[in-house]
């Protein structure tokens, strides 16, 4: 888009920071709240006009507020910012969160879904009965566990949670039981992996929905630090079957087309062979986009960022035709993709952040787009100071290699890392 009209873009996410790098490659000027505010989120300058050198004339101007909560956006200094904002997008964790989302639009407009369709769409049990009525294959789901049922055939899921958070095992205490936070979905076996898709809001030869992106999910890796379900990383984007990809585009497109999608969003399947089970739908840009940032240079796409591509999108302005042709997900090699991996501290107390170990992490700061093959790069790196709690993400590790050994070099930079605030918490 390279913001003709140098729209200032508002971003709310639990983590802000992928998404304000994509938003000024663009171009955009940027207001951005999170829970964190990273040192690589707020920049110094540097970094604007680093994440913006695609296709951007000028240095976009960034505003980063820290949060406490979602509920914080409607203080009025906070509702100042905001409504200095053209047009507002969100990511991980506001989704779940209706009410504030219905007041920030009476503020600015919001490109995605309204409070409305994410009510629906929060009901994961009534979305994924209403596809198996149209002849596609689910996991069972249930707002209530049976009296016959086998309670360690069942995950207890959130209906309102993100990143794996507010999943457990279903124990004997609830079969029987229905309570309106959960509900119960019985487990089925395969890997984890991400679809990203992209909707317009006209259903005519621009419009539709295309699948462009192909992410295979880190779940509960121990060398992460992470909890069971807990997501922890991403690596594409990946090559697919031209069979897995009918089937994965006609249940995007369905959902798209049902509940009236537009912008980009993601599903989570589990993949076993030609078997392929949609298990949550996020209504939102997703943490594996960032992948797709980063296998971004060629010229021929319509579209600088995911950011761009989601604005575009739901403005109605995106060619969809020029879109699928340069989306060839069955032709991709698999020795040119990306990987990152979220570092958690899994230490028994709280370390807070040295000089000399923010100083190491600024160090080895990378923009995914910069990486060349085998290089690590280092995101979302806390700032000096920063207390960080066990259970709490460190930083993110970024890596370009071949899908073969990307794991390996993300599992050895994230020992390093755990490492260093290890010895933090021992007084070393």
């Amino acid at each position: 888009m390279d913001n003709p009209q140098k729209f200032r873009l508002l971003i709310v996410a639990a983590s802000a920071r992928p998404w304000i790098h994509s938003a000024e490659i663009a171009g955009f000027d940027v207001t951005a709240f999170d829970f964190f505010s990273d040192w690589d989120s707020q920049g110094d300058g540097k970094s604007c006009d680093r994440s913006s050198q695609v296709r951007s004339r000028q240095v976009p101007k960034r505003t980063v507020v820290r949060l406490r909560d979602f509920e914080d956006l409607l203080l009025q200094e906070n509702l100042d910012l905001i409504s200095g904002c053209d047009f507002a997008i969100f990511a991980g964790g506001l989704e779940n969160k209706p009410s504030i989302i219905e007041s920030l639009a009476s503020h600015v407009p919001v490109l995605g879904p309204d409070a409305r369709q994410l009510a629906r769409l929060s009901d994961t049990v009534k979305v994924l009965a209403w596809l198996k009525a149209m002849g596609y294959q689910v996991p069972e789901s249930s707002s209530q566990l049976g009296m016959d049922a086998s309670p360690g055939d069942w995950l207890k899921k959130s209906f309102r949670s993100s990143s794996g958070l507010g999943i457990q095992r279903a124990t004997e205490e609830d079969v029987g039981s229905e309570v309106r936070s959960h509900y119960f979905q019985k487990e089925v076996q395969g890997e984890n992996f991400s679809g990203v898709f992209i909707s317009m809001p006209q259903m005519g030869k621009d419009g539709g929905t295309a699948l462009v992106g192909w992410t295979r999910q880190l779940v509960n890796e121990q060398w992460c630090g992470a909890g069971e379900f807990r997501y922890c990383g991403s690596i594409g984007p990946l090559p697919i079957q031209e069979s897995l990809k009918a089937k994965i585009e006609t249940i995007g497109r369905a959902i798209a087309e049902q509940y009236g999608i537009v912008g980009a969003w993601g599903i989570d399947f589990l993949v076993d062979g030609s078997n392929v089970w949609p298990i949550d739908f996020n209504i939102r840009l997703t943490a594996s986009m960032e992948i797709i940032d980063g296998g971004n240079r060629d010229t021929s796409t319509p579209y600088s960022s995911v950011v761009d591509l989601h604005v575009l999108a739901c403005l109605g302005n995106l060619d969809m035709q020029r879109l699928r042709r340069s989306t060839d997900l069955t032709g991709l090699e698999s020795d040119a993709c990306f990987g990152k991996s979220i570092v958690f501290y899994d230490g028994d107390d709280p370390v807070r952040i040295t000089e000399a170990v923010h100083r190491q992490l600024v160090f080895q700061w990378r923009l995914i787009g910069e990486l060349e093959p085998g290089q690590i790069g280092l995101a979302d790196i806390p700032n000096e100071g920063e207390l960080i709690r066990p259970g709490q993400p460190i930083c993110t590790i970024l890596v370009k290699q071949d899908s073969h050994r990307v794991v390996g070099i993300l599992k050895l930079a994230t020992e390093r890392i755990r490492q260093t605030l290890l010895q933090l918490g021992s007084g070393q």
